[in-house]
């Protein structure tokens, strides 16, 4: 594969996991009423939910695969989280050398492009940032959406509902000023099976979770697999985890990168 293909594949799978921008709508789910002898069941579901136990942090190598408009392809690369916001994102070649790599303390951002020797430096509320990233995610979403957990204070439910195949309960969030969640739990399991983030009626990230992966924690595993689509993205993204190596807090140097002195450091707005 030569440079100039790698580099647009590296740059895609970055702004695959990063969710980008653009893309065609898609509609909300239907829903049915809760029978009366539903609500109490619909109600200690969610607290369970809520009340897991959640990793501080996952090390895992994972397989991105995209079908966007005007891109499609895949890449292997390395996702590091810690909560509530710290990210370390690395894209590699099929040697496992790193081409692109990314960090963030959910407040500034670092990206270093190998292949162009440039980097990158600006605030998680810059353009850039958010040319990557929809306003309506927060960078302490990240772990939540990736990882099919509760998200960082998680509101109240203001509506619950069965979902039409009667296999679990959708529950409303108070959106706290920003997007809407939509919840998906499964009845039988307990686990998160979509999180929609919908803005002024529209989803703008429809995240599906499949199979489990990493320890067998008591209620609470990593997903397996993840399929995302909505208006934030131009088409379907879908992060399969092969393998995780670790949930416990990383070094804090891993969050941290150091630009090599010959490389153009480049601020950004």
């Amino acid at each position: 594969m030569t440079g100039r293909r790698w580099r647009t594949t590296v740059a895609a799978a970055l702004a695959a996991l990063l969710l980008t921008l653009a893309g065609c709508a898609t509609r909300l789910p239907p829903t049915e009423p809760l029978a009366p002898d539903e609500g109490q069941e619909a109600d200690a579901l969610f607290t369970t939910f809520v009340t897991n136990s959640v990793p501080a942090a996952v090390d895992a190598d994972l397989r991105l695969n995209w079908d966007f408009l005007g891109s499609k392809g895949g890449v292997a690369a390395v996702l590091q989280l810690q909560r509530p916001a710290l990210l370390r994102f690395a894209a590699n070649d099929p040697l496992g050398r790193p081409l692109v790599l990314a960090v963030s303390d959910g407040a500034t951002f670092t990206l270093v492009d190998n292949r162009q020797g440039r980097a990158y430096r600006g605030s998680t509320d810059s353009k850039f940032w958010h040319s990557y990233v929809p306003d309506a995610v927060a960078a302490e979403d990240l772990f939540a959406l990736l990882g099919g957990t509760a998200p960082e204070g998680t509101g109240r439910v203001i509506a619950s509902a069965r979902d039409k195949e009667g296999t679990g309960f959708w529950y409303v969030l108070d959106a706290q000023g920003g997007a809407t969640r939509h919840l998906l739990l499964d009845r039988r399991s307990g686990t998160l099976r979509r999180h929609l983030l919908v803005d002024d009626g529209t989803p703008v990230l429809d995240v599906v979770y499949s199979g489990t992966a990493g320890a067998d924690r008591a209620g609470c595993r990593w997903p397996r697999e993840l399929r995302v689509t909505g208006s934030a993205v131009s088409g379907t993204l879908t992060v399969h985890i092969d393998t995780v190596y670790g949930e416990t807090p990383l070094p804090a140097a891993t969050f941290h990168l150091a630009v090599p002195p010959h490389f153009t450091v480049e601020p950004v707005e």
